[in-house]
């Protein structure tokens, strides 16, 4: 990848196509997974595995004839897996031939797996297995920030189609069996697998079978005794009333509300209740006829299926705000800056007013990072990009552009203005003393004046390009300074 931004965008691609798989055939489901994962980490094998005491199952593999294949168990322990499963998060070895304690392993042994990435998968909060990605051929340098971040979330993405699967299986299993309970209505009233009870006009239980004793964990006795009101939960009472109201006036037949229950012992009972009204032959009410379905494990998986819908939201909002923010300094990425630099350029020539663009690059930074590890260098960027922020003004775009440059999008700023902000950037920069070494800035301003002077030929590309030459003239002035140039 030419840079982050460029792996973030075809990530962010690739995971919102593999969303659109999510209800089809597993089998289908991680091939697509293991396809793109190869294909995007340059990595040659793929696995998704299910691990279960001590076990390690292969639910699925690319390509199928390297000598594992779909359906088979090695030990746990005998996989690079397991490192997951202790860690109980992501793992990433760019050349384990170079780890001491890794060159016994038994997957080094036998395949000599250079090059491993993997993450578990979580399903109810518990490790459900891995997707994990190999190759035989070791990296020349670690695996990135941004090639961590999209595995875990392919790994997030697969892990929540798993879980509403799982969450689908048990919704519809109480569904089946709230299916199956009404069909036995017709059957004998003592007998019925779902609670029923006929219901005096004023509320008292006349007559109830042992499946509503069980729901609501009363004795036959003990609920005759009683009225539906009393056990009725107080938020619910008012609705199932005015139903009631409605069928003792004739305003219809029948009702069905989602209501709790309080349980003898005390817990809530959320039930299923549907309510026909039986008159005489006068057409006075006699008594209403209850089918009470106990629902509370749907409502338990409901809850859990809606709590999981939120997050998928916010997930996919969150991938949104990553296609247009830099990972690793939450700046602006150049997605965000060429989009505004566009439209800025467009309102300027119409307005008459000045547009300019500061151009920053951090001097010597390949030294730093050669110097110093690229953590350091990563923590430096950061730095830089702190120390830029509160020299821009709200209306200012800053952006980082790749690598160690930034640009700050100045709308309305002339050419004075524009240096007096990079100037203040520069010094800002050299002002950090967090580091383990100072960092400087080499500083490109460049400004349009939509006059009749100005160039035909001006754009917003040719702006941003004569500040990049602006800061090279900086650069091959001595560095740690700032240069102007005019369209």
């Amino acid at each position: 990848m030419e840079n982050r931004a460029d792996f973030s965008l075809i990530g962010l691609r690739e995971l919102h196509h593999l969303s659109l798989l999510s209800g089809r055939d597993f089998a289908q489901l991680y091939a697509a997974y293991l396809e793109v994962g190869r294909r995007l980490l340059g990595l040659s094998i793929g696995i998704v595995s299910r691990i279960k005491d001590g076990d390690y199952e292969v639910l699925a593999v690319q390509p199928g004839d390297g000598g594992i294949s779909t359906g088979d168990h090695f030990p746990l322990g005998d996989t690079y897996c397991s490192t997951v499963v202790s860690k109980q998060g992501s793992v990433a070895l760019h050349h384990v031939g170079e780890l001491e304690e890794m060159r016994s392993h038994p997957v080094y042994v036998g395949m000599k797996l250079e090059s491993y990435m993997a993450v578990p998968l979580y399903v109810q909060g518990e490790i459900f297995g891995t997707l994990n990605f190999s190759d035989p051929v070791p990296r020349h340098e670690p695996f990135g920030i941004e090639e961590m971040e999209f595995l875990e979330l392919m790994g997030k993405s697969l892990g929540q189609a798993l879980e509403q699967d799982h969450l689908n299986q048990q919704r519809q299993l109480a569904v089946n069996k709230m299916e199956e309970n009404m069909a036995l209505f017709e059957g004998a009233f003592r007998h019925a697998a779902i609670g029923m009870a006929i219901v005096s006009p004023e509320g008292g239980w006349m007559r109830v079978n042992p499946a509503l004793c069980n729901i609501l964990g009363y004795d036959e006795q003990a609920l005759l005794a009683s009225d539906f009101q009393t056990i009725t939960h107080p938020d619910d009472l008012e609705k199932d009333l005015n139903h009631v109201q409605a069928l003792l006036a004739g305003k219809r037949n029948s009702y069905w509300m989602k209501k709790r229950y309080f349980h003898q012992d005390g817990h809530i009972v959320w039930v299923l209740l549907a309510v026909s009204i039986v008159r005489n032959a006068d057409g006075t009410p006699r008594y209403f006829l209850s089918q009470i379905e106990d629902v509370s494990a749907q409502v338990t998986a409901e809850r859990a299926l809606r709590q999981k819908q939120d997050e998928l939201e916010q997930l996919n909002q969150e991938l949104a705000d990553m296609a247009r923010t830099d990972p690793l300094t939450g700046l602006n990425n150049r997605l965000v800056l060429m989009e505004n630099l566009r439209q800025e350029f467009r309102r300027c020539e119409r307005s008459r007013e000045p547009i300019s663009v500061v151009f920053m690059d951090v001097d010597y930074f390949k030294h730093y990072n050669d110097t110093y590890g690229h953590m350091e260098g990563d923590v430096a960027l950061q730095a830089v990009a702190a120390a830029l922020r509160p020299v821009i003004r709200d209306t200012d775009v800053l952006a980082r552009y790749g690598g160690e440059e930034f640009v700050a999008l100045l709308p309305t700023a002339n050419v004075q203005a524009a240096e007096g902000v990079a100037e203040r950037c520069r010094r800002a920069v050299a002002g950090i003393a967090t580091l383990n070494k100072e960092v400087s800035l080499s500083v490109g301003v460049a400004t349009f004046m939509p006059c009749g002077n100005a160039s035909a030929a001006a754009d917003p590309e040719a702006l941003l390009s004569a500040a990049d030459q602006a800061l090279y003239a900086a650069k091959e002035a001595g560095r740690n300074r700032v240069r102007t140039a005019l369209l």
